[in-house]
């Protein structure tokens, strides 16, 4: 293509003013620095998205069966036993949240309390996050629950412990006695047998966890679920498994959520953060294209006289623009490959080789240094969006390039 061979030899080719050179250098590595950002922190937050999933999946099952309007269910045993035997189902967990008011002396405060079943460590990792104590709910003689981390501060309890903890949830039923109001109250009692830690303030300073029996026990309702928590085979395909699971309970009006649904809120926040950040780096790339602009004017100049040599031989107008147009985009090309090459190899590094730490070795972040994950979508959208935004900035220098006539 005559006009792509006549922009490249210009962009080689020495100037009459060395200034025109710094300016096209400049402005190529403007949009290589720029896209490398972009790579990079796309990557960090690609990480960060990793991380949170890495986080709630300790508590968060495979797969929750919840009702698709309301908290609660009915427990339906017939149910339950076609779901256990579903291929690629391991383990199904029974489990029951409401929120409860929790005393320890002139303490009060509300919380989460999640009943569970015996095939709760089957479902989930709680056994890897506790962080003092052992898993035990109940035995002969009294009831447990394990606290979060942050609630077992707010509450002033922890393992070992002799003073019970006092939990209080209104009565489903019966009228309220306004010269006793505690009798509206129905209370259960708990002694601290474990904290966990999964470092989210969602589950660290809200969740407390107690057996099934007990839970309903404190509800008056031996039947109430919140939901099924659904271990799958790791030789199967959690898409499949849902899926499968969907055709039955659909109907039932009931939904199954994977880990990704289960956090929605987290995810879309990370996602938001992702993409205003992305726009903003773009908006520094746009105002650092005018480097693009205030090069091509200079060289469309510079190189007047060729430009009516061309015309004299018979380049028409939209010849001459083609050939600046290519020499804009030649200068982002340039900028933009060197920018994604050097944003990817930052990325990788950091993903593999953990380059650049938070803190100093002794604070208590949740990991170590950055979190990374190159993904090479983001690295196309990157692509695209920097050769985009100097396409446009070509537009000005070009349009003026087209007026200049030959005496």
């Amino acid at each position: 293509m005559l006009e792509l061979k006549i922009a490249a030899r210009y962009l080689l080719a020495p100037k009459s003013h060395s200034a025109i050179n710094a300016i096209t250098i400049v402005a190529a590595c403007g949009v290589a620095i720029i896209t490398a950002a972009l790579v990079c922190v796309l990557s960090v937050y690609n990480g960060f998205e990793d991380l949170v999933g890495q986080l709630t999946s300790q508590l968060d099952p495979p797969l929750k069966v919840v009702p698709a309007e309301g908290k609660t269910f009915r427990d339906d045993a017939d149910l339950y036993q076609w779901m256990t035997q579903q291929p690629g189902v391991e383990a199904v967990s029974r489990t029951l949240q409401e929120v409860v008011l929790i005393v320890n002396g002139d303490r009060q405060i509300p919380a989460q309390m999640k009943g569970v079943d015996s095939l709760y460590q089957r479902v989930t990792h709680i056994d890897s996050i506790l962080w003092r104590g052992e898993y035990k709910l109940s035995d002969e003689v009294v009831d447990y629950t394990l606290l979060g981390v942050g609630l077992s501060q707010l509450v002033g309890s922890r393992p070992g412990f002799i003073r019970p903890l006092s939990f209080y949830c209104p009565r489903r039923q019966g009228k309220v006695n306004l010269l006793n109001p505690e009798e509206a109250f129905e209370q259960h009692s708990f002694f601290c047998a474990a904290q966990f830690a999964v470092q989210q303030s969602d589950y660290d300073d809200v969740l407390c966890i107690v057996s099934l029996q007990a839970a309903r026990e404190l509800l008056q309702d031996s039947t109430l679920c919140s939901a099924y928590e659904v271990r799958v085979m790791p030789e199967f395909d959690v898409a499949a498994v849902k899926a499968k699971l969907l055709q039955r309970l659909q109907p039932l009006g009931l939904q199954v959520l994977d880990q990704r649904e289960q956090q929605a809120d987290s995810y879309r926040i990370v996602q938001i953060e992702k993409w205003v950040t992305f726009l903003l780096i773009l908006f520094i790339l746009l105002i650092a294209s005018f480097n693009i602009i205030g090069a091509l004017s200079m060289l469309i100049i510079d190189k007047e006289k060729e430009i009516f040599t061309l015309q004299w031989l018979g380049a028409d107008v939209s010849m001459v623009r083609r050939i600046f147009m290519w020499e804009g985009w030649l200068i982002s090309c340039v900028g933009a490959c060197v920018g994604l090459l050097l944003g990817a190899a930052l990325s990788w590094l950091q993903e593999h080789y953990h380059l650049i730490s938070l803190g100093d070795g002794s604070s208590t972040f949740v990991v170590d240094s950055y979190p990374v994950r190159l993904l090479w979508s983001d690295v196309a959208g990157a692509a695209i969006a920097v050769l985009l935004i100097g396409l446009l900035a070509t537009l000005l220098p070009v349009f003026h390039a087209g007026k200049l006539q030959r005496d």
